[in-house]
Formats: structure tokens, C-alpha cells, sequence
């Protein structure tokens, strides 16, 4: 008896949530609000963003593999990764539509109209304008922050490793560069 009423309670619960979750319904005007938002926001930059970045993170292995990779040729790829990107942003199932389930699924038309009023209101193109400069200065001196207190998380990763009896390897040591290498003779000690 008490089970099936758990299991009753637990069914109603779960049709419950179904509804909240589809209360909210895709409908082609919010579709129409969610893309003016992204695009108020910025999303067609991101393509050249993530071109920029990846192909920055491809240059140091490309260059130990041939130094003499021209830079012309990183530029040249990065051209052709933003144009695949690009050319697909506003397609079906390209970014727009894809982050377009994201807000869908996290904001409600209500929220999604608020959000447009704001970036489209001084305050919010204020936001966008210094957007990148906020994040770069805020990212610096979260890390300067992080950075004084680095004797103290040494000191707490060094514990909480040593408690589970782990201690992180020490770094390799150079060895000094010979004449048969290429390199200088180190100094002579006095």
C-alpha cells in the first residue's frame, strides 16, 4: 500500500515537471526573439573566434614540424576554417538554430524578451561595447589574485596529496647543453 502510493506521488511528480518543461513552448516568435538576441549579442562573431583560436593552437606543432612554415599559411587556414564555419552559421542545424534549443531550454519567452530589452537598452550595448575588455581585465586579476596566494594552495595541494599519499613529480631537470649538441659549455664552477 505505501509503495504505490510512493509510486503514485513519484508519477505525478514527474508529470508535473513534463509540463513545466513544455509549458514553454517553442513558438516561431520566440525562435524570432531568441536569434535577434543572439545576434544583438554576438554570435557571429564566435565562428572567428573559434577559427582564431584553433589555429593559433595548431602553430606550435606545426612549426616544430617545419619551422619554416610560413605565417601566410596559418592565416590562409584560419581564412578557409571561418569560411566552412560561416558559410553553415544560419543554416539548419548550424550554430544559430543549435544555441537557439540552448536559450529555448533555459530561458522563457518572458525572460528572453527581457534579455533583448536589456542588450538593446544604454545599459546593455554599454555591456556589449565592453564586453571583452570586462572579461580580459577581470580574467587578469583573477589571476593576480590567485597568483599571491600561491604559497598557500601549494601548500594545500602538497597536504591534500600527501594525505592520500601522492606527491606530484618533480620537474625534469635540463640538462646542460654540450659543445657536441650545439650548445654552450655551462660555466666553469670557481
Amino acid at each position: 500500500m505505501l509503495t504505490s502510493i510512493f509510486r503514485n506521488a513519484a508519477i505525478a511528480g514527474l508529470a508535473c515537471i513534463a509540463l513545466a518543461v513544455h509549458a514553454d513552448e517553442l513558438t516561431a516568435a520566440k525562435r524570432a526573439q531568441i536569434k535577434t538576441l543572439l545576434e544583438t549579442t554576438g554570435i557571429k562573431a564566435v565562428p572567428e573566434q573559434i577559427a582564431n583560436n584553433t589555429v593559433q593552437s595548431w602553430a606550435p606543432g606545426i612549426k616544430q614540424l617545419d619551422p619554416k612554415f610560413p605565417d601566410k599559411g596559418f592565416a590562409i587556414a584560419r581564412d578557409a576554417f571561418l569560411s566552412s564555419l560561416s558559410a553553415k552559421i544560419d543554416t539548419p542545424g548550424g550554430l544559430i538554430e543549435q544555441v537557439t534549443l540552448v536559450y529555448h531550454n533555459t530561458f522563457s519567452a518572458t525572460e528572453i524578451a527581457e534579455l533583448l530589452k536589456f542588450y538593446q537598452g544604454p545599459v546593455g550595448k554599454k555591456m556589449l561595447s565592453n564586453q571583452a575588455k570586462v572579461n580580459g581585465e577581470t580574467f587578469q586579476t583573477a589571476m593576480k589574485w590567485a597568483d599571491s596566494m600561491s604559497s598557500e594552495i601549494d601548500k594545500n595541494i602538497e597536504a591534500a596529496l600527501k594525505k592520500e599519499g601522492l606527491k606530484l613529480p618533480e620537474p625534469p631537470k635540463s640538462a646542460p647543453a654540450t659543445p657536441a649538441a650545439g650548445g654552450a659549455q655551462p660555466p666553469a664552477k670557481k
